[in-house]
């Protein structure tokens, strides 16, 4: 892998780690430790705290990984709304549409291809959209994870996650989330065909939990899919260097000046 990728990998951990290990951030969980009794001395239980918020902010590191390994590739060009949080603005009839499309899945006769219904679905809201005016649309923040444009002019959205393990709950609220951000992103960059604007569900790991419910097979990516279609960075290489990126010494640094920090808190 070349250096400038183990750079913005590096550089993306070192950026979640600065904010979790911040004076600021260990000065805070002092304060509400001390409040609490316990047999764990105050300073593990800090350390745990920090170790422990770090595992459940990965899922939000690997989803800024990814935003910045695809500005970097040469194959994608990054739209600027990529990685942010906007309002998009669809119809209520657009939104009503897709709750009942998620509620439809759930039944017990739904077909379990949800290919053609996926793709009606999608010609419905441009459908619902081309007719609307502005004034009859809603806005509504959402996360836009990813979205870059190819060679040839196709539009890539894409929901970034790192497991396929989330809880049932979890994931109706995901799909949910994927359809309505595609339908604002539709009406945003005027969208005559959805063709234009692929929706993809991307799993950084290829481990499978749940089967296509909500969204089909083909608008759903795990592990190398993503990267073999359309960026020119090796998956492999930046699996590899992520089970590394532990043993590396600014890392280590990293976290052994976190610890020295905790050592030394007046408490």
């Amino acid at each position: 892998m070349s250096n400038q990728v183990k750079q913005i990998i590096r550089q993306t951990v070192s950026e979640m780690l600065a904010d979790s290990m911040s004076a600021q951030n260990i000065r805070k969980m002092a304060e509400k430790h001390a409040e609490k009794v316990h047999f764990v001395p105050i300073r593990y239980r800090i350390i745990g705290g920090i170790l422990q918020g770090l595992n459940i902010k990965f899922g939000n590191f690997i989803e800024q990984l990814l935003r910045n390994i695809v500005e970097m590739d040469t194959g994608v060009q990054v739209m600027p709304d990529s990685g942010k949080k906007i309002k998009l603005f669809f119809t209520p009839e657009t939104d009503a549409l897709i709750d009942g499309y998620i509620t439809e899945r759930q039944l017990p006769n739904s077909p379990d291809d949800c290919s053609k219904a996926f793709s009606r679905l999608l010609d419905r809201i441009l459908e619902i959209e081309h007719a609307a005016t502005d004034d009859q649309r809603q806005g509504i923040t959402k996360d836009v994870d990813g979205l870059f444009q190819t060679d040839d002019g196709l539009l890539v959205y894409t929901e970034l996650k790192y497991n396929d393990d989330h809880d049932t709950g979890k994931f109706v609220d995901i799909n949910r989330k994927f359809i309505k951000t595609w339908a604002g992103l539709a009406v945003r960059y005027q969208i005559q065909s959805k063709d234009e604007l692929l929706p993809i569900l991307y799993y950084f790991n290829a481990t499978k939990r749940y089967g296509p419910i909500y969204t089909p097979s083909s608008n759903i990516m795990r592990g190398s899919q993503l990267f073999d279609r359309f960026l020119h960075i090796s998956y492999a290489d930046v699996d590899r260097y992520m089970a590394e990126i532990g043993d590396d010494p600014e890392i280590l640094g990293i976290f052994d000046r976190m610890y020295n920090t905790v050592r030394n808190l007046k408490l």
